[in-house]
């Protein structure tokens, strides 16, 4: 009887295999996820630490071409962030748009990690100013790791860490003039996505 089960298992687990290999990956999909932000400023040598308030929301669409290459565009909403701890007042509420290469590889198990590049247009939305302009365009870059169970058609799950990366102008108080501050903002997150 053990015997029984034990080839039933494996013949599960070899037929899983055999239909996840022959699955068909390609396709439009869309989705979404929730997170944590961090946020880190690089202020002419000097770094600061982010406090974060709120939660990062992202809403995935993309087409997947292959079992390596995909097409991802996101928006995503980085929640409340006090880049500055000492300056409670000071937060920003930022979102960023971004159009990306997922670059990855499909395991026949059902797993894909994964690593994204591409541009992003963010949005600081500082609650007083302090950059000459609180826009960006920026680098968006991330990492993670992707199942899609063969059981359920289509849908995927994710977890990962995405930023996006830029330098923007700070007024100097003590120099009087313009400087470049280096900025990342990103997030850590779960995700999950339904293919057509």
């Amino acid at each position: 009887m053990k015997s029984i089960t034990v080839l039933g298992a494996l013949a599960a687990l070899a037929l899983t295999a055999s239909v996840q290999a022959n699955q068909d990956v390609s396709g439009f999909y869309i989705g979404g996820g929730a997170g944590s932000t961090l946020a880190d400023l690089d202020e002419t040598g000097v770094v600061y630490d982010e406090d974060t308030d709120g939660t990062t929301l992202k809403f995935i669409g993309g087409y997947q071409f292959n079992r390596i290459v995909a097409i991802e565009a996101q928006y995503t909403q980085y929640g409340e962030v006090t880049p500055i701890k000492q300056v409670k007042s000071y937060t920003w509420d930022a979102t960023s748009f971004s159009v990306s290469a997922n670059l990855g590889y499909t395991f026949q198990n059902g797993l894909r990690p994964f690593g994204i590049i591409g541009l992003s247009s963010l949005d600081l939305d500082e609650s007083f100013k302090t950059f000459k302009d609180d826009r960006a365009t920026a680098l968006h870059i991330g990492l993670g790791l992707e199942y899609t169970p063969a059981a359920l058609s289509g849908v995927s799950f994710r977890v990962g860490y995405e930023a996006d990366a830029f330098a923007i102008e700070e007024f100097n108080t003590i120099t009087n003039r313009y400087e470049d501050t280096d900025v990342l903002i990103g997030s850590a997150y779960v995700a999950a996505t339904y293919k057509f």
